[in-house]
């Protein structure tokens, strides 16, 4: 996922989130024309189908019409998906990354909550540097053997509300050699400060304030209206 000055992830939920680039802020005083907000869709969980069709058929209607209105978007995989030996999912994921329309990143090896003496927790929260390394290695060769690509953008999974990530996340984003972007599920916080301010990692900041959804699947337009016209500095 390509990055163009300030951007910041300030809608989203399971389903789809939207990014908008300071790029769209209004022109100033030396009287350049405004410009609209970049506006990129993020949509997760991207998983092998088991009902006969490589994925669900909401992903095929979406892929569908985001290539016919000719949109830019980015799906986020579970990786444990590319172990299967499904090759019309392969295929479909191949030929959407091809034809450029459709950016495919890195949403979690299993997105699995695990538990720590009886505390749950997220995927990339509460576990060793060396596990979280690994589910990021792991997931890129996976990637690179079966799509022919590697991912370049990261966002974790949820699933339980007492975080998405910990200090060993941010420890592996610095140092995983492809990782460029991390759609941040936070408001920029001073890690994520730190660790942008190393020039290798673009952060991508979220607005709880502007949410599609409500609930995950029940989209709340009105919701969002009010919540990014609230927030005038993000666009």
């Amino acid at each position: 996922m390509k990055s163009s000055g300030r951007m910041a992830w300030v809608v989203g939920a399971t389903l789809v989130a939207i990014l908008f680039s300071s790029e769209g802020r209004a022109a100033g005083a030396g009287g350049s024309a405004a410009r609209p907000p970049v506006i990129i869709l993020k949509l997760d969980d991207v998983n092998v189908s088991t009902r006969g069709a490589p994925v669900s058929p909401r992903w095929l209607r979406v892929a569908e019409y985001i290539e016919k209105n000719k949109l830019k978007a980015g799906f986020g995989i579970i990786c444990t998906s590319l172990e299967k030996d499904n090759q019309a999912y392969l295929r479909w994921i191949k030929e959407l990354n091809g034809r450029g329309a459709i950016e495919f990143w890195f949403h979690g090896y299993d997105h699995a909550v695990h538990s720590v003496s009886g505390t749950r927790f997220n995927e990339f929260n509460g576990r060793s540097y060396e596990d979280q390394k690994q589910r990021f290695e792991r997931s890129q060769r996976l990637a690179h053997e079966h799509l022919g690509f590697v991912f370049h953008a990261f966002g974790p999974g949820g699933g339980v509300g007492n975080g998405l990530f910990d200090a060993n996340t941010i420890r592996v984003m610095a140092q995983q050699p492809e990782m460029r972007v991390w759609l941040y599920p936070q408001p920029l916080d001073e890690a994520g400060e730190k660790l942008q301010a190393q020039g290798k990692v673009v952060i991508l900041d979220r607005v709880w304030a502007v949410n599609l959804e409500s609930k995950p699947g029940l989209p709340d337009y009105q919701r969002l209206v009010d919540g990014y016209a609230k927030n005038p500095q993000r666009k």
